[in-house]
């Protein structure tokens, strides 16, 4: 490009020399020349920072196309990665001992228990005896095999004490009494029932219940409370 522009500039100055000479003086066509020259040699310099411009750009168009490349790749190769993990997982879950997968299960099946007994609590202490009731009595069919059954029961006889229904309230507490003795809620449900009973004016019975709980249980906050009420 550089010979070429040469050329170009001794060209263009051969035939403005002839006719310099030809239209202007001596001095005059000196100074004509040499700002023609000038000018030619700006507008060279010109086209050359044009052509390294564009050199530059062009290598760095390559070089974000490498990069592009690179990622494109690397992603590919972690999608890969990803769907190996995933049927390596399905394949383990496949193969799973039943036993195991029957815990799982019954693990989920806790989790769901417990969610659910926090909703019906939730009904509970907002004063709703009815939306208890049914929220309660629904979890006891639904979760009977899980650890928070003896709890739901607990709080079914509750709500139904809220409502009035003493006679129901006597017979959910005698549930968890008979089935869970060990469970923590046990006393508790002594007492609500001795407090149905009392309240059903079946006083005899009330103090029955009452000196059983404070026997089978004296340091329990329940036998305290059933020490008042006799």
């Amino acid at each position: 490009m550089k010979r070429i522009a040469l050329v170009l500039l001794g060209t263009v100055l051969l035939s403005v020399n002839t006719s310099a000479w030809a239209l202007f003086g001596d001095d005059e066509a000196r100074k004509a020349i040499l700002e023609l020259r000038d000018q030619l040699k700006s507008q060279q310099e010109v086209q050359m920072s044009l052509y390294d411009r564009l050199e530059k750009l062009t290598k760095e168009v390559q070089t974000l196309r490498g990069k592009v490349e690179d990622l494109t790749n690397s992603v590919g190769k972690e999608k890969q990665n990803a769907e190996t993990i995933y049927d390596d997982l399905s394949n383990r879950l496949n193969e799973m001992d039943p036993k195991a997968k029957a815990a799982a299960a019954a693990s989920d099946r806790e989790i769901s228990a417990k969610q659910e007994l926090d909703r019906c609590l939730s009904v509970f202490q907002k004063g709703d005896a009815n939306q208890a009731i049914k929220c309660f009595s629904g979890m006891t069919q639904k979760y009977s095999k899980t650890k928070v059954y003896p709890d739901a029961l607990y709080w079914l006889g509750s709500s139904y004490y809220m409502k009035g229904n003493f006679a129901q309230t006597i017979a959910t507490e005698q549930r968890l009494i008979s089935g869970y003795s060990k469970h923590a809620k046990v006393p508790e449900a002594y007492l609500l029932v001795g407090m149905a009973q009392m309240d059903s004016k079946k006083t005899a019975e009330a103090k029955a219940t009452f000196d059983k709980l404070i026997k089978l249980y004296p340091k329990s906050s329940a036998a305290g409370l059933a020490k008042k009420q006799m």
